[in-house]
């Protein structure tokens, strides 16, 4: 890919999607391109479905129902897929300009700067590898190619596996889906978890070299809080995510008759998930951050310590009447600035996301959840509930 190109995707915009956006319309807007990419996502994932589904009913009527019945290939396949695509824009942008921040904000010492361009320069080959464009499509249908062979065919849906219209032991829309749909999904997953390689490689490459922290900046992480925010830049595919085994989690209530309490632990699992896939890559920065907390206390301690010694030697040595004008000396105002510094020193967290991060992309994963909530638990259960927790 050009420079150009790169620039106009960003440094993370990595393989074939990209590539394909450029073929679509290469003198279009990156957001119009990827608009029309996820609705290429439903065109070829989807509707094929939809109409050979149709096909099928004329055989038997009860196809038709039971495929628009299945939420778990509509959320796969008509939310999830073109999510996957559309979250390129809100996200790799956003990585970019993280990424160009270590060097314009100067955290990264000037001895250190070939260190950093050459960090940069090898992800860009990272992100245009072209054996990880085929590694990836050989793993989806390996995937499925596993799943053919391990999931028993009573757990197909009447739609997937009716033989009739069909080839084998599936329908023709059973073949669309286990041979384009489903790869292409798998396609979009693995896609995003090689970008989220890509930026783990560079944040450690980054973690390796001499950081200019200040442990008493005000964002509480020594200046690195602007590396936090790429936590929710993962929201679209966290939601993503969700849809994915919200769906699944749906045909399991509708036809095995699963109780919604029983989705506890895989809304625990998902969380645990994408917390640990999107904010994990951020821990590189654990060892600069305990070390500028542990040379923040002793020195900016020292500091305050010997400025509030002189104070107190100034004005509380002896036995004076103090005037009320004097407390708007500059001393006590210096005091009182010096002292808010310090305290900032004391207050630095180790990891650099926040908790409004964390909880947009949690929140992100699990909102395809309460829809299914809504959809087997009345609203006024749910009102109650909520009404008794907060109470």
């Amino acid at each position: 890919m050009d420079e150009s190109a790169r620039t106009e995707f960003g440094l993370f915009d990595s393989g074939t999607l990209a590539k394909l956006r450029m073929h679509v319309s290469p003198a279009g807007t990156s957001a119009g391109n990827i608009a029309k990419l996820a609705c290429l996502a439903i065109l070829i994932g989807w509707v094929p479905l939809a109409i050979l589904a149709a096909i099928q009913t004329a055989t038997d009527p009860a196809i038709s129902k039971a495929f628009f019945s299945d939420v778990a290939v509509s959320c796969r396949s008509l939310v999830a897929a073109p999510l996957l695509v559309l979250a390129v824009q809100p996200c790799l942008p956003r990585l970019t300009e993280i990424a160009r921040n270590f060097r314009a904000s100067g955290i990264v010492v000037a001895r250190d700067l070939s260190r950093f361009d050459h960090a940069w320069s090898t992800t860009l080959k990272w992100c245009d590898f072209v054996a990880a464009d085929i590694v990836i499509v050989a793993l989806a249908y390996a995937i499925v190619l596993a799943l053919i062979d391990t999931v028993p065919a009573a757990n197909y849906p009447a739609w997937y596996a009716t033989p009739v219209g069909g080839y084998g032991p599936y329908s023709l829309a059973g073949w669309w889906h286990a041979t384009i749909s489903l790869p292409l999904l798998l396609i979009l997953i693995l896609g995003w978890f090689w970008r989220v390689i890509v930026w783990t490689r560079f944040l450690y490459l980054v973690s390796r070299l001499q950081l200019r922290l200040v442990p008493a900046h005000p964002d509480h992480t020594a200046g690195l809080k602007f590396v936090g925010y790429s936590v929710q830049s993962f929201s679209l595919v966290a939601l993503a995510f969700g849809c994915v085994a919200a769906g699944s989690a749906a045909n399991r209530i509708l036809f095995r008759g699963a109780e919604p309490q029983s989705l506890v632990p895989i809304v625990v699992v998902l969380v645990v998930s994408v917390v640990l896939i999107f904010a994990g890559p951020l821990t590189v920065f654990f060892p600069h951050l305990l070390r500028a907390w542990r040379r923040g206390v002793l020195e900016y301690g020292s500091l305050a310590s010997r400025l509030g010694q002189q104070f107190e030697r100034k004005w509380l040595a002896r036995d004076v009447a103090i005037d009320p004008s004097a407390l708007e000396v500059a001393d006590f105002s210096a005091t009182t600035d010096l002292y808010q510094v310090a305290s900032n020193v004391y207050e630095v967290r180790l990891f650099p996301a926040g908790w409004m991060s964390l909880a947009m992309l949690v929140a992100a994963a699990i909102a395809p959840f309460a829809a299914v909530a809504l959809l087997f638990v009345p609203v006024n259960v749910i009102v109650k509930e909520l009404i008794a927790l907060l109470s």
